[in-house]
């Protein structure tokens, strides 16, 4: 096969390369590392409420990509 001939969907699936996917993520992360820094600290409530945003991060994703932010067709 010539490079000319590859599909590019195969080449580059554009695996969570999405707004959905970026925004849940980050959030994620924000909620690991404040849940991490709360835990050290000592602040209980403030670790269960990073907990919390983590499950949203967790479920905005689905949402997001059902609501046009998900990965587009080439």
């Amino acid at each position: 096969m010539h490079v000319a001939d590859y599909d590019p969907r195969f080449v580059d699936p554009g695996h969570g390369d999405s707004k959905a996917a970026w925004i849940s993520v980050v959030i994620m992360l924000v909620a690991v590392t404040a849940g991490t820094l709360f835990f050290f600290l000592e602040m209980p409530m403030l670790v269960w409420a990073s907990v919390a945003l983590l499950v949203i991060g967790w479920v905005l994703w689905p949402i997001l990509v059902k609501a046009g932010l998900g990965p587009q067709d080439h």
